[in-house]
C-alpha cells in the first residue's frame, strides 16, 4: 500500500469529536467521502471517515468510533494519509508530487524537468522547471500545461511572456 499525505489535523470542532484537517490535496473529492478510510499519524492508524463537510477553509471530519472530544485529542498534530490506490484517478489524473522528476515538452522537445509544485501567495499552483540552464516558474493552469499521464510527462503551450526565469 502506497500512502498519500493529504493534510494535517489542525483541531478539534465542537464536543462530539469532529476533527479540523488543513488540506490543500488536489482530490479532496475522492478523499473526502462517508465510508473512505483515512490513515492518522506515524503509525497510520486506519479510520472510517462518517461524515465531512468544508468549514472556513477546514474538512471538517467525524470518524467512525469516537462521538467526544476527548476521544481525539489523540490525533492533534498528526499527519493524515490516503491509499494512493484508492484515488482510482484517471489517465489524465496525477499527484502534484507525482509530477516531480517529469519531463517538460516544448515544441515537441524535452525543454527541462518538473523540480517542484506549489501555492503562491495567490493560492494559485505553480509548477517549477529546470532547463539546463535556468528555473522557469509556469502557472499551473490549462490554457497553459496539460498533463498527459499516459506518457508521463508535462506539456508546456507556448505563450509569450509566460516563462519567467528565477
Amino acid at each position: 500500500m502506497e500512502y498519500v499525505l493529504i493534510g494535517k489535523i489542525v483541531s478539534t470542532h465542537g464536543i462530539k469529536g469532529e476533527i479540523k484537517i488543513k488540506s490543500d490535496f488536489e482530490f479532496k473529492d475522492k478523499v473526502f467521502t462517508s465510508g473512505s478510510y483515512i490513515y492518522i499519524g506515524n503509525d497510520k492508524k486506519k479510520e472510517k471517515i462518517i461524515s465531512y463537510r468544508s468549514h472556513k477553509g477546514f474538512d471538517m471530519v467525524l470518524l467512525g468510533e469516537y462521538n467526544n472530544i476527548n476521544q481525539v485529542l489523540q490525533f492533534m498534530g498528526c499527519d493524515v494519509y490516503f491509499n494512493k490506490d484508492d484515488l482510482n484517478l484517471r489517465d489524465n489524473q496525477i499527484l502534484d508530487n507525482d509530477l516531480i522528476g517529469l519531463d517538460v515538452i516544448l515544441n515537441n522537445e524535452i525543454f527541462g524537468q518538473v523540480v517542484e509544485v506549489f501555492r503562491s501567495s495567490t493560492v494559485q499552483k505553480v509548477i517549477r522547471f529546470k532547463s539546463d540552464t535556468k528555473s522557469y516558474l509556469v502557472p499551473y493552469v490549462d490554457s497553459l500545461i496539460k498533463i498527459d499521464g499516459l506518457n508521463k510527462r508535462v506539456i508546456l503551450n507556448s505563450m509569450e511572456g509566460v516563462l519567467e526565469c528565477e
